[in-house]
């Protein structure tokens, strides 16, 4: 190598080693990359109980594994009123308000009617629907009975959903015949299909769902009700906060027109609040 090519190889060496202390410089000094940001705190769920067997309220339509009625859509409007995500949890409907008090749902959203005794242990939105107490009776009787008064002035074999205002109200005020409690709404209408008992007393808009259902089976005797009842939902008497928010959004709906569009989607004959 002759001298003047070793004298530029000797350069051009010096030259990359002192770029490469000045890189490595430079990384060592570039400032490291800020921390991300911590994540948003998922809202809470917002835990409404169900009864599935309460139509046109709760119900499962068909092979549908979700619930479908007019309380799913409340809730779900609820939930994104709320921003909070929605988990809906079925229950018998004895198992409701210890369900609601103990802490393992937060409402309860299933047809619902506002009582006085309820009221004792649970603390109740603002109604969104009157209602009131008919009777369903076998088709091959109806003739012989006009109005739900007639029906319990008789001696029929009569069913009713234990712990709900119907039963209340047959134990209290019927004579006539013997009276059968059932776990649930969808029990005593199968035995009033298959003629094991004659009528069954629950809330009207129920009474004309199974009997819309059951057409030329069984007959629904509406008015005049034997009660004036109202529907509203139910929460903890300490959760102020979150029961004001939900009659909040329910003003709304009632001034936009979406608590009408709800019931009339689920039972268009029927006059809401």
């Amino acid at each position: 190598m002759t001298t003047t090519r070793r004298t530029l190889w000797a350069h051009g060496t010096a030259a990359l080693l002192a770029l490469t202390v000045l890189l490595a410089g430079c990384a060592s000094s570039r400032p490291s990359q800020p921390p991300p940001p911590p994540p948003v705190p998922q809202a809470p769920e917002i835990r409404v109980g169900i009864t599935l067997d309460s139509p046109p309220f709760v119900m499962q339509e068909g092979q549908q594994i979700s619930a479908v009625g007019i309380e799913v859509d409340f809730a779900k409007r609820l939930s994104f009123d709320l921003k909070r995500p929605l988990r809906v949890i079925a229950l018998t409907w004895n198992e409701l308000i210890p369900a609601l008090v103990n802490g393992q749902i937060d409402i309860i959203m299933s047809g619902m009617t506002i009582t006085r005794l309820r009221s004792m242990r649970v603390a109740f939105s603002e109604p969104y629907m009157d209602s009131g107490l008919s009777v369903l009776i076998r088709n091959n009787l109806g003739d012989a009975y006009q109005t739900p008064a007639q029906a319990l002035g008789g001696s029929l074999r009569v069913g009713v959903t234990r712990g709900t205002t119907a039963d209340t109200y047959v134990t209290q005020n019927y004579r006539g015949g013997q009276v059968f409690p059932y776990l649930s709404n969808s029990d005593g209408v199968a035995d009033l299909v298959q003629s094991r008992i004659d009528a069954f007393v629950t809330d009207a808009p129920t009474v004309a769902w199974y009997a819309s259902v059951h057409d030329g089976t069984l007959r629904p005797l509406i008015r005049p009700l034997l009660t004036q009842e109202q529907i509203g939902w139910g929460f903890r008497p300490q959760d102020d906060d979150l029961r004001a928010a939900a009659n909040a959004s329910l003003a709304n709906w009632k001034a936009d027109g979406f608590v009408d569009r709800t019931i009339k989607r689920w039972i268009p004959l029927y006059k809401a609040r």
